[in-house]
């Protein structure tokens, strides 16, 4: 039998997301990680408000760029997402998109 890794449970598909979200930020280490859809937050993770507030003027495109931000574009059904991490990339781009879809109750294309 296969043990399921998760220490947190949800129901609701947005407290999956950032639960998923504070799993992925801890194995990558990166300082934020964050879903967009278009400019809005779906879910967030970060250390400190100010680790979140840096991820976030970097999506709005107001920060100085003073710190690393990767973005990955996400297609999940009829909607592009975009996940954005702070100062390191998440460890796997295709798991990601696989945990998200399932959250959300997508059939992969």
């Amino acid at each position: 039998m296969i043990g399921d890794r998760r220490t947190r449970r949800a129901h609701a598909p947005l407290l999956a997301l950032e639960y998923f979200l504070d799993a992925e930020r801890a194995r990558s280490g990166a300082s934020a990680v964050g879903i967009y859809l278009d400019d809005e937050v779906l879910a967030t993770s970060a250390v400190d408000q100010r680790c979140s507030r840096a991820l976030g003027d970097s999506m709005s495109g107001s920060d100085a760029g003073v710190r690393d931000v990767y973005v990955l574009p996400l297609r999940v059904g009829e909607h592009s997402l975009r996940v954005a991490s702070l100062d390191r990339r998440v460890r796997s781009v295709r798991a990601v998109e696989r945990t998200v879809r399932r959250i959300l109750e997508v059939p992969a294309p």
